[in-house]
């Protein structure tokens, strides 16, 4: 029999057994109807402790910004990390990179990111339109005696 099917025909049967004058066997009834009762409290509470961690992983989930390389956490106009890329996508944990002199590493897997220059390579000029400038010779000739 079916737990609801047993709670909703239990209680009226534990009652015509009271009727009945069957008491130990209404009690014994009632007592079995409690015990799933509270097992069913306890199966609520843990699919609502599910429910919110879902909730939190969906609203984590909004938060995080790949950069190409690693994630960061926007929360509340506050940028946080960097956080490793493969502890993240494997495992969904956001692990803290620790920096380094050229790069960021992960604790938990060792994985390296680049820290990109912040110096940059000024661009070369062309040179003018219509103006040639004269060759410097790589090699000079001697005359041989």
């Amino acid at each position: 029999m079916s737990s609801t099917l047993f709670q909703a025909t239990g209680f009226k049967r534990a009652l015509l057994l009271s009727r009945e004058g069957r008491h130990h066997e209404a009690e014994a009834l009632l007592k079995s109807l409690q015990d799933e009762f509270l097992a069913v409290c306890e199966e609520n509470e843990a699919l609502k402790s599910q429910l919110h961690e879902v909730a939190a992983v969906l609203d984590l989930a909004d938060k995080v910004r790949f950069d190409g390389q690693k994630y960061w956490l926007a929360d509340g106009g506050e940028k946080k990390g960097p956080y490793c890329q493969v502890c993240y996508d494997r495992d969904g944990l956001l692990i803290n990179l620790q920096r380094r002199e050229n790069n960021w590493e992960c604790q938990n897997c060792r994985s390296l990111y680049l820290i990109p220059s912040t110096t940059a390579v000024p661009a070369k000029r062309p040179a003018p339109r219509g103006s040639l400038r004269k060759a410097i010779p790589l090699f000079i000739e001697r005359d041989m005696v």
